[in-house]
């Protein structure tokens, strides 16, 4: 265990309890370290560096409790000297110390040096002087070498002066004293605010306390308001009524209970004692009165809080009407209600209304009020964005993202906003409502106010707020009765002003599902609560007017978007038809999302059975019609867009097509060669699509429609493929026209050919070169239809030796009279073109060839020296043949495979013998 140092001065007293002196007389509290005091300088740490030598280089140290006090080895004269610095009072041991302000020279030689000699003094004084000089010059040296510091140092402190006279201490300032000032002003003001209500409040306590020393008895009735009050502030308000209901007893009943009386014969000092009991008693009773006029306006404002549940608000009609007041609190809470549900909707309609106005404002373009060039561009972008989406099965809202999603937003909003509006405080409302009707909350003694308000008036009041719900919605979406909207006059284009007309029609049908959903889900909600059957009608009307409103929309955008939809048309084969483009099954696709879009809006499917299995409603007659009619109108549509693709306005003319790279990789398109501006070849597309179409596209269609709606569509069906044939047929005669016109205009030039001698002509020894230019014309013709659309080739070559069969009939009518040469030379080339096209000479080309045959064998003049018809005969043949070996290769496309050719190839050659025997015969 260590030893006790009990060797404690009086400055270490002093400094550790924080006293002046050792024999204090009232309470103080010294910080020494702070405050110029002697135990401060005694036992500052800067004594310890100084004083540790001898000034005077005499002995090692004076300091009083220094380490050479504390050792028995040092010196006997030492050790005296340090006995006597112990013995000293504070203020001498301040003398000695040489770091002390109150040094003295004198007391130091007396106490530390009291033996010293002359030349020991005279020693200490020259090594005194050698140490200040010392000091000095390290002084010096330490100003030198850092010179620019304090420069420095000064230039700082002189610039903070100034910056500090001009800011914190400039003189209007009162050199920051004033702000303290105010600061101390304000605080002491505050604190007048604080206490002084406190200490008021004690005084009155006092006098309180006072008081009801003398009424111990009447504690409770005395304490009533604070009672009262502290219940009210607890809300505990059954408790402050009860004690209400107890005061109220006593003091009508047993008032000199509350207030003794002393009983005198004076008739005079006891009535002024009744009187001064009165006063008091009414006193107190008033101040219960005002608490519970408080509390009854406490329950008024709770009871006009819509935020509170119907149990609150039951708990606070049932005290107010145990008040007994004179205003009927069921009808305050029915008043107030009423008008915080309607004015909250009205408010939260407005609000919802021009926050869509100012999204309309912000995100339209300078042509979003009309279908301009500058609107149907970006629609149709945003159509092909949907197409892709919808052909990769994407969610329905990666599909409807578009331009117009900020407004539909703001308007889902609305519909949400109002009707959380309304479904926020009216099931309450409803809820009290029936309690009231069931015969809750009536009032003990009515007054005549009340009794003029029937219970009935709540449920009037429910269905306003019912009836404004849908006039708000009815206000916004222009609804009205269906029947009204449906009828023949109606105008159909009255669409809703602040709906988006820079939304695709797919983004339409989603944005119109979600907002339907929401409306029949707070429907539900509200005929749950069966208010009346005036309520429930009118929301049925209010949900059929929607759906109709709806449909109109969604038509409106759905056959806009189909007019405009073959700008999705990328000329990409179609997977099961190669020669039928892809656009074909992204009709197909559209039609069905639409269609389906349209079927839910109408009540095919409940929108709120998200957690239930999709089960199909039955669809009114007037929506099944609607939607039909929509479907065909945009079929319709498409046939003219598809027309559309074959002109010279298709996008791809213009440099706005798609990209075929970005939507099939390159080489997986068999049609990626083709020269898509060419007209040609998109017209030869366009009605192999029509082909495609009338065979297995749209009757698919129509059959499924049928099916999903359980109707038969036979006079439109005939009608839509009456117009897709005619579309086709005409289509299909201006691309024969323009191939037809170059090759008969051959053929007219060789038959009727100026030069040309038909009677004067000599045996023909060859083919003239018109009928292999035309011939190679129909070459051309060929390789064209047989890369474009292969399935269009018997067709367009047909149709084209048609025509040219019908033109050389026409040019050899022209002809008077062949002799037996110019007979040789046409029957010689037609029968060639005859054999070259034999694979497309059909029946119709067949009869005019027969006839062009007969023509010829009528207009030939037999003159004397032509009895050796058969054999030039025989020559004709023999330069058939080998012209047929010679041109085998250019005409090869001509030529079809054993097992088809050769049904045919019997037919046609038959009917031409017997044309040749018949006209030789005729001839001899």
């Amino acid at each position: 265990m260590p030893r006790l140092n009990l060797n404690i001065d009086e400055a270490t007293l002093l400094k550790a309890y924080k006293i002046g002196n050792l024999a204090p007389t009232k309470w103080e509290e010294v910080d020494h370290e702070f405050e110029d005091s002697v135990a401060g300088a005694l036992l500052s740490p800067s004594v310890g560096g100084d004083a540790e030598g001898d000034p005077l280089g005499l002995r090692n140290s004076v300091r009083y409790e220094s380490k050479h006090c504390r050792t028995s080895s040092q010196p006997l004269t030492l050790l005296l000297i340090c006995a006597r610095m112990r013995e000293m009072d504070m203020e001498s041991k301040a003398a000695v110390l040489i770091t002390s302000k109150s040094f003295d020279p004198k007391a130091f030689l007396s106490a530390v040096h009291p033996n010293a000699t002359y030349q020991d003094l005279a020693r200490g004084i020259s090594h005194l002087q050698n140490s200040i000089e010392a000091r000095s010059e390290a002084l010096r040296i330490l100003v030198e070498d850092n010179f620019d510091r304090f420069v420095a140092v000064k230039s700082s402190t002189d610039a903070l002066y100034a910056e500090m006279k001009e800011g914190i201490l400039e003189p209007k300032t009162d050199f920051a004293s004033r702000p303290l000032r105010d600061y101390l002003k304000n605080g002491a003001q505050k604190a007048n605010q604080v206490f002084l209500p406190v200490l008021e409040n004690a005084s009155k306590a006092r006098k309180l306390r006072t008081t009801l020393g003398v009424f111990e008895r009447s504690k409770f009735f005395f304490n009533l308001p604070s009672f009262i009050i502290e219940s009210i502030d607890a809300g505990r308000y059954e408790i402050a009524l009860r004690d209400y209901k107890k005061g109220k007893y006593l003091l009508e009943n047993r008032p000199g209970q509350l207030l003794p009386i002393v009983n005198t014969k004076d008739a005079a000092a006891s009535k002024a004692a009744e009187q001064q009991q009165q006063r008091v008693l009414d006193k107190v009773w008033s101040s219960v009165e005002k608490a519970m006029g408080e509390m009854r306006n406490v329950l008024v404002s709770q009871l006009q809080d819509s935020s509170r549940t119907v149990e609150e608000q039951e708990k606070t009609l049932e005290v107010l009407l145990e008040l007994q007041s004179n205003d009927d609190p069921v009808w305050m809470y029915f008043d107030s209600h009423h008008k915080h549900i309607l004015d909250r909707m009205n408010k939260s309609y407005q609000s919802s209304v021009g926050t869509i106005e100012a999204t309309i404002h912000r995100t339209r373009s300078s042509a979003d009020t009309t279908v301009s060039d500058v609107l149907a561009a970006s629609l149709q972008e945003e159509l092909q964005t949907a197409m892709a989406a919808l052909e990769a099965k994407k969610p329905d809202a990666v599909i409807a993202e578009s331009a117009a999603e900020p407004i539909w937003q703001a308007i889902h909003d609305l519909v949400r906003n109002v009707s959380e509006a309304m479904l926020s405080s009216l099931p309450s409302f409803w809820r009290i409502s029936n309690s009231f009707i069931d015969g809750k909350f009536k009032k003990l003694s009515t007054s005549s106010s009340g009794n003029r308000r029937s219970p009935s008036q709540c449920r009037t009041m429910a269905c306003d707020v019912v009836k404004l719900y849908i006039s708000l919605l009815s206000e916004f979406f222009l609804l009205s009765d269906m029947a009204v909207m449906a009828s023949p006059g109606a105008s159909h284009n009255s669409q809703p002003p602040l709906l988006p007309k820079n939304s695709h029609s797919m983004s339409t049908a989603h944005h119109l599902s979600k907002i339907l959903n929401d409306i029949q889900e707070t429907v539900n909600d509200v005929n749950g609560m069966d208010i009346s059957l005036e309520t429930s009608n009118g929301l049925k009307s209010l949900l059929e007017s929607t759906k109709w409103r709806f449909e109109d929309v969604l038509v409106n955008s759905w056959l806009r978007d189909s007019s405009m939809l073959y700008c999705v048309e990328s000329w990409v084969a179609g997977p099961s038809e190669p020669f039928a483009t892809h656009y074909l099954s992204q009709i197909e696709l559209f039609q069905r999302h639409m269609t389906t879009a349209a079927f839910k809006i109408a009540g095919g499917v409940d929108p709120t059975s998200a957690l239930r299995p999709l089960k199909q409603n039955p669809v009114p007659q007037a929506f099944v019609a609607k939607i039909t009619k929509a479907f065909l109108d945009a079929l319709y549509a498409f046939l003219d867009g598809l027309v559309l693709l074959a002109s010279d306005e298709a996008p791809i003319v213009n440099g706005k097509g798609l990209i075929v790279s970005s939507i099939v990789p390159t080489g997986m398109n068999p049609l990626g060669n083709l020269d898509l501006k060419n007209g040609d070849t998109r017209l030869l597309l366009v009605i192999s699509n029509f082909g495609h179409l009338s065979k297995s596209v749209i009757p698919s269609m129509l059959t499924q429609l049928e099916g999903a709606f359980g109707i038969t569509m036979t006079e439109d069906r005939k009608t839509l493929m009456t117009v897709v044939t005619e579309l086709d047929k005409t289509l299909f005669e201006g691309f024969i026209k323009s191939k037809s016109d170059s090759v008969t205009s051959l053929v007219r030039s060789g038959i009727l050919d100026s030069e040309m001698d038909w009677y004067e002509t000599p045996q023909p020894t060859e083919i003239r070169p018109y009928m292999y230019e035309t011939l190679m014309n129909l070459v051309g013709v060929h390789a064209q239809v047989c890369t474009v659309a292969e399935t269009l080739l018997d067709r367009t070559m047909n149709a084209l030796v048609e025509e040219l069969a019908s033109e050389a009939l026409r040019c050899f009518r022209q002809v008077k009279r062949f002799g037996m040469g110019g007979m040789l030379r046409a029957t010689l080339e037609i029968e060639f073109m005859h054999q070259t096209l034999g694979r497309y000479v059909s029946p119709t080309a067949a009869k005019i060839l027969s006839d062009l045959y007969n023509k010829i064998s009528q207009a030939y003049a037999r003159r004397p020296g032509d009895e050796n018809l058969q054999v030039n005969l025989d020559g004709v043949k023999k330069t058939l043949a080998e012209t047929r070996r010679a041109t085998g290769i250019e005409f090869l496309c001509f030529r079809q495979s054993k097992s088809s050719s050769n049904n045919s190839r019997s037919v046609t050659s038959g009917s031409r013998a017997r044309d040749k025997d018949g006209s030789r015969s005729e001839k001899t």
